[in-house]
This record gives C-alpha cells, sequence and structure tokens, in this order.
C-alpha cells in the first residue's frame, strides 16, 4: 500500500501532467467551457502583469554596477540555475567579483539576506534550495535571496567586493535595471500553446521577448527543433543574438566533498534514481546515456521536501532491485536531511556551448566591458 506522502505526490504528478498536456499539445484534454473560462483568466492576468510592470519601470532601480539578468518566458525548468552558475564561473574566470540576487522561491520559511556558508541541513528551508544549490557551488560568489532584490543589490555591493550582480529569474523583474537580459528557451517545446498563464505556460506575451538582449537556447544542438527555433526567433527579432547549449553530466560525487567521477568509471552500475525537478525525465535519460543503468526512477513533486516515508521508499527501491547507487540531482541533494546525504550520489551538471561557446563568451566579455569601464 503506498504511503500517505507517496499518494499526494501521484495526485499532483497527475495534475501537472494533465495541465502540461493541456499547455502543450492542441489536443486539450480540458473540455470547452475549462477552456473558456481559462483563456478569460490568462486575459484578466495579462491585463494585471501589464498594470504592475508599468508600475516597477516608474521606480525602477538603476544599481553602480552592471546587472545581467537570467530569465525566461515560460513555467518550468530551462535551466536558470545552472546558466546563472555557469555565469558566475565565467565572470570569475575574466576577472569580475559577482554576486547573486534571488528571490528564493520555493523557501519554507520567509527568510531573506545573504546565505551563509556552513553545512546547516535547514537552509534550504529558509532560503530555497535553487540559492542553497548555487552557494555551494559557487563558494567565493555571496547569494543573496529576497523579494526586493534591489535591495539585496544595495547590501550585496555593502558587504563586499562585488563589481556585478547576476540577477536569477529576473526577466520579469523590472524593478532592477539591466545592462543584458538573457532569455532561456528550451527548443523542444519553447513556447508551449502559446498562451499565458492560466491557459498556457507564457509569463508574459510571446512579443515581450522584444525586451531580450540575446536568447540561451537549452537543448539546441540535440535536434533539428534547436535549428529551426534560432530561425525563427532571428527572422522575428534580427538583432537578438542566439546562442545553443545543451546540459551535460560533470561526473557524480559519490559522497559530500568527495572527488568527482568521470563517467565513464561508472558505466553499468546498477542505480535507483530520484528527482523532485520540473523535468526529472531529462536527468533519468542524462544517466541512461551516460552508461549508468537506472533500474528504477522515482520522480517527486518539484521543491519536494521529502518525508522519512519517502527516503524508506528510496531504500527499499534501491535494495529490491539490487542497485549499488541511489542518485540524484544537486537541487534535491540541498533538501535532503543530513544523515540521508552519506548514502546518495549526486550528479553534477554544467552547461556546454559546443561550437557556440567561444563567440558567447566574446560577446559577453564586449557587453560587460562596455557597461563596466574594465
Amino acid at each position: 500500500m503506498k504511503t500517505f506522502s507517496a499518494l499526494k505526490a501521484d495526485l499532483y504528478k497527475q495534475l501537472s501532467s494533465s495541465i502540461r498536456q493541456a499547455w502543450v499539445t492542441q489536443k486539450e484534454p480540458i473540455a470547452a467551457p475549462g477552456r473558456s473560462i481559462l483563456k478569460a483568466a490568462s486575459v484578466l492576468y495579462e491585463m494585471g502583469l501589464r498594470k504592475d510592470q508599468a508600475s516597477l519601470l516608474k521606480r525602477r532601480v538603476k544599481l553602480p554596477v552592471p546587472v545581467i539578468s537570467i530569465g525566461n518566458l515560460s513555467v518550468g525548468g530551462t535551466g536558470k540555475t545552472p546558466l546563472t552558475i555557469w555565469m558566475c564561473e565565467f565572470l570569475l574566470e575574466i576577472g569580475f567579483h559577482p554576486a547573486v540576487l534571488t528571490r528564493g522561491y520555493g523557501r519554507k520559511e520567509n527568510s531573506s539576506g545573504r546565505i551563509p556558508v556552513g553545512d546547516n541541513e535547514r537552509l534550504w528551508q529558509r532560503f530555497g534550495d535553487e540559492p542553497v544549490m548555487m552557494s555551494e557551488y559557487l563558494p567565493s560568489t555571496p547569494v543573496w535571496v529576497g523579494r526586493d532584490r534591489a535591495v539585496c543589490g544595495r547590501a550585496a555591493l555593502a558587504g563586499g567586493d562585488v563589481d556585478v550582480l547576476v540577477l536569477d529569474d529576473g526577466f520579469q523583474h523590472l524593478g532592477l535595471d539591466r545592462v543584458l537580459d538573457m532569455v532561456l528557451l528550451d527548443s523542444r517545446n519553447p513556447f508551449g500553446n502559446g498562451l499565458t498563464l492560466p491557459a498556457g505556460p507564457l509569463r508574459e506575451p510571446l512579443w515581450r521577448l522584444e525586451r531580450a538582449d540575446v536568447f540561451v537556447l537549452t537543448h539546441g544542438d540535440e535536434s533539428a527543433a534547436g535549428q529551426l527555433l534560432k530561425k525563427s526567433l532571428e527572422s522575428l527579432w534580427p538583432a537578438i543574438p542566439s546562442f545553443a547549449c545543451n546540459h551535460r553530466l560533470r561526473g557524480l560525487r559519490l559522497e559530500r566533498g568527495g572527488p568527482l567521477f568521470d563517467l565513464g568509471e561508472l558505466r553499468g552500475r546498477k542505480a535507483v534514481a530520484f528527482a523532485g525537478i520540473a523535468a526529472p525525465e531529462s536527468f533519468f535519460d542524462s544517466l541512461q546515456k551516460a552508461g549508468i543503468e537506472v533500474c528504477r526512477a522515482l520522480d517527486f513533486p518539484d521543491h519536494h521536501e521529502f518525508a522519512t516515508e519517502d527516503l524508506l521508499h528510496i531504500l527499499k527501491s534501491a535494495n529490491s532491485q539490487g542497485a549499488g547507487l541511489i542518485v540524484t540531482t544537486a537541487k534535491d541533494f540541498a533538501r535532503l536531511p543530513h544523515f540521508f546525504k552519506d548514502l546518495v550520489a549526486v550528479a553534477e551538471a554544467g552547461m556546454d556551448f559546443g561550437p557556440d561557446g567561444d563567440e558567447f563568451r566574446r560577446f559577453l566579455a564586449l557587453k560587460l566591458r562596455k557597461h563596466s569601464g574594465y
């Protein structure tokens, strides 16, 4: 018999699946009256959005250092957090000293401020799993959490040697001026059914992409879809460059603070994989492509708080399958209790820009130096 937590997770997944299907297909599984209600709600949503953004623009704040915004147009996982980490690593490489500003979506408490350095398993509940993950990947980069990113930006500048700010999930946050608006689009399904929330996945109407300075196309070189999207964007907004990238697994870390193992060394190993992220299928597929035999894939709702019964279910699954590895994502790892972290391997992913890499780096460096005086 399934646990209560598992039943809740199943219900959430069924509802999410139904909504996603309505968003991304023309054959919507919602009856006509329901579709009409959703579309009417989308009209009201857009009216409220226009009013809110107009208010934000009137009191927009300009900080004394360059601000880089990383965001998207649709809900769901397009890879903003991995790109934020990549961007900070790149900035450090070329001599800048970044800080990250993020809202801290998914946090259980209303904490704000700089994420403290230290191994505290309650940090994700206070600040959110993605900000904690970023702070762990970027130990020399301060990560600030709060609804008012301008306040956090001023605090970051006052608190240390910071000369550039990276605004996580910032495309719709118009209250803070920026020198660069980067918009991520998933090449496999960039716009869903083309409708705004709640009838579709778009946070803003499609034409609002005109505000972007650069497009980053995730899953951009894995199929013809990436090239097709790139051509469409070039025809609609010829002045906005686009660069393709993919998420690649860099390796597995079998213990906290341990070495990063090359995936080739783990080829053929049996594993139970679990994830509570927006698109867990991509994670499971990446493990399979790396040669790891995923004998059981367990998916949970995004930002899921793992209960004891969930952890027991994971352990029992590994035992019944004879799996020598239990693997999860870095984002899920941040939400695990300490005692369980020692039993789990972390799959570390990174951004791979492939053939577009050098040109993308040159574009970013020129843009930054133009606005920073370097």
